[in-house]
């Protein structure tokens, strides 16, 4: 089975070191967004499976995955999204899910763990703060056991 992940990881590479996990376990092609120059190089033909991943900035998922997802060919690819965040809620992931169910991709699953940040950079709200606290060490070897878990069962389905 081929596969591809095309993530973006601009803060703490939270979500590269995700991405990584997932390409040691299933041996696949990494794509990251800030390395691509040309968005039109990328076949989504030669892929049997296809992950998109990215940290949440300002409560949303990166909005250069959302354009090179709307440059690509997505219709009847298997397809997954994945991301960190502070909290580590799967629901920033459904902006993304959507916008690829519009462009004919199939939803195989939706993974997120937390990430961790420094709540300073975004804002002085005491409420952050918490959250920083919480989302210290992250994603780290229970966050790492987690995605394992979750692209071996993705990949195990498709074999089937």
């Amino acid at each position: 089975m081929k596969s591809l992940i095309i993530y973006c990881s601009d803060y703490k590479n939270n979500t590269g070191r995700v991405s990584q996990v997932f390409a040691e376990k299933i041996d696949c092609e990494l794509i990251k967004l800030k390395n691509v120059s040309d968005i039109h190089n990328i076949d989504t033909a030669n892929y049997d499976i296809i992950g998109f991943g990215s940290g949440v900035y300002k409560e949303s998922l990166s909005p250069k995955l959302f354009r090179m997802v709307e440059k690509l060919n997505l219709i009847g690819k298997n397809v997954f999204v994945f991301s960190t965040s502070g909290v580590g809620m799967k629901f920033y992931n459904n902006s993304l899910v959507k916008l690829l169910k519009s462009k004919g991709a199939i939803i195989k699953g939706s993974f997120a763990c937390k990430g961790s940040f420094t709540s300073k950079d975004f804002s002085n709200n005491k409420i952050f703060a918490l959250m920083e606290k919480l989302s210290q060490g992250h994603p780290n070897g229970k966050d790492f056991k987690e995605a394992e878990e979750f692209i071996v069962k993705l990949v195990d389905s498709l074999n089937r």
